[in-house]
């Protein structure tokens, strides 16, 4: 991998920043959220944006690997949001059939 310039280093701190800011902003939704459902987005969100900020350090470091953390974290994501999506649903059909 090529060195960054200066310049590119600069923005790259600039967006991991405000990509921190996004999160804190992220889990104060989860926290808040008044459904069970805005959370589950809330938590998606976030971990697609610690994949983003995984992505620009491997820029920013000039460290390859990292890629490879960012893609595993992905797949875990992906199998984490689709568990609780199953659970909710199946929660919300056995509610839905003791009203009836």
């Amino acid at each position: 991998m090529t060195e960054p310039t200066t310049v590119l280093n600069l923005f790259l701190t600039v967006v991991l920043c405000l990509l921190g800011i996004c999160i804190l902003l992220c889990l104060f939704l989860a926290i808040r959220g008044p459904r069970y459902t805005d959370r589950l987005v809330a938590l998606n969100e976030i971990c697609t944006l610690v994949i983003l900020m995984i992505c620009m350090l491997s820029c920013l470091l000039g460290e390859s690997y990292l890629i490879d953390v960012a893609i595993l974290y992905g797949l875990l994501n992906l199998l984490a949001i689709a568990l609780l999506s199953r659970v909710t649903v199946s929660r919300h059909r056995q509610r839905k059939g003791e009203k009836q």
